[in-house]
């Protein structure tokens, strides 16, 4: 470990610090009480003005639960800032938040990076180029239903649609999920949404389609923007819920059980749809206030009841690329050894669970 350190020391990077800091949630100077440092010369090793001795690498790699090695230079490493990314709102996350997601996603583009020196990811082509904005978010949506060929009727699938059109889907680990419900980001040409486990899986879904309208109507990102939001989740309610499909399955009046009967075969939420309902003037602003104060005793609006064997769609994309790179020379502990990271760790960010030894006792 020491000689390990020492040869780190000599090749630090001060970026590859701050990164692990920020995928641990962590400030500067919650760093430096945990190796006996000061915040200012944490600020110093981060900004390269003063280098850590091996001995105090060593405390690092251990508060930050990395290897030593990962703070080494010699690999391509993202840097993204706030204004790079699609997040929903600044005031609800905190700069340590913020900075813990860019960071998590930072290290999922070092993951495709490495897979793509092995195996060729699907090219990104979601029937619309990416990089500039396509204006009317309507014809957007069906624009890129028609281009996928989607049938009348509910989008199935819609995580396993855009992974296989080159978009890259992950949960977030150890990501505040309270605060940070989900956000994406362009990356050198491969775009990613990041997801937290909040909510229930229809509301998952609506974000990931949220996210993607972002992608195709914001090619400049803008945090917070209140018309961008107002623009992706129109984006979205026309892409899970067709105005023409959905507007004669409303039923009026409001009643829930119907409601819930066809958001489920909808993968929404009965709010989703509740909403949808009142932006094709299917419902007044009273009737959707009180139906929404009766979710709210139901508790609907943050534990809508699911069908227990539905887990949601899960994210499949790196996972496979993953094992497929196993059977082209890149099995998982390399990929971990090249990134820095333990395998734990590396597990986490491609959805691929540990494997945990079961101990049996006989009598």
């Amino acid at each position: 470990m020491t000689t390990n350190a020492a040869a780190v020391a000599q090749a630090f990077a001060p970026a590859r610090l701050t990164m692990a800091r920020e995928l641990s949630g962590l400030r500067k100077r919650e760093l430096a009480v945990l190796i006996e440092r000061t915040a200012a010369a944490v600020s110093q090793y981060e900004l390269g003005q003063s280098r850590p001795s091996a001995e105090v690498l060593t405390r690092c790699a251990r508060a930050l639960e990395v290897p030593v090695g990962f703070f080494a230079a010699g690999r391509p490493q993202l840097r993204l800032d706030t204004t790079q990314a699609h997040f929903r709102s600044l005031r609800a996350t905190t700069a340590v938040q913020r900075q813990q997601a860019l960071a998590h996603v930072e290290l999922l583009w070092e993951i495709t990076d490495q897979l793509d020196q092995v195996i060729e990811l699907p090219p990104v082509d979601l029937g619309l180029p990416l990089g500039i904005p396509h204006g009317d978010v309507v014809r957007t949506a069906r624009t890129i239903r028609k281009a996928w060929d989607l049938p009348t009727g509910p989008v199935v699938h819609l995580v396993r649609n855009l992974e296989a059109r080159g978009i890259v889907v992950a949960g977030m680990p150890a990501v505040d999920s309270v605060a940070i419900d989900a956000f994406s980001a362009a990356l050198h040409g491969r775009p990613m949404i990041a997801l937290s486990d909040k909510g229930n899986p229809m509301r998952r879904r609506f974000s990931v389609a949220h996210e993607l309208g972002h992608l195709l109507l914001h090619p400049d990102p803008a945090p917070g923007s209140a018309q961008h939001e107002r623009q992706a989740n129109a984006f979205a309610a026309e892409l899970l819920m067709p105005a023409a499909e959905i507007r004669p399955l409303l039923p009026t009046p409001v009643d829930i059980p119907a409601l819930k009967q066809t958001a489920d075969a909808y993968g929404v939420s009965v709010e989703a749809l509740l909403y949808r309902g009142k932006d094709l003037a299917a419902y007044a602003d009273s009737t959707v206030r009180r139906t929404m104060a009766t979710l709210s005793a139901l508790g609907w609006r943050t534990h809508e009841p699911v069908h227990a064997d539905y887990a949601g769609e899960q994210p499949a994309l790196l996972r496979r690329a993953v094992e497929l790179a196993a059977d082209h020379g890149l099995p998982l502990p390399l990929l971990a050894e090249r990134l820095h990271i333990g395998l734990p760790r590396l597990r986490d960010l491609i959805g691929m669970p540990n494997p945990k030894p079961r101990l049996r006792l006989v009598h």
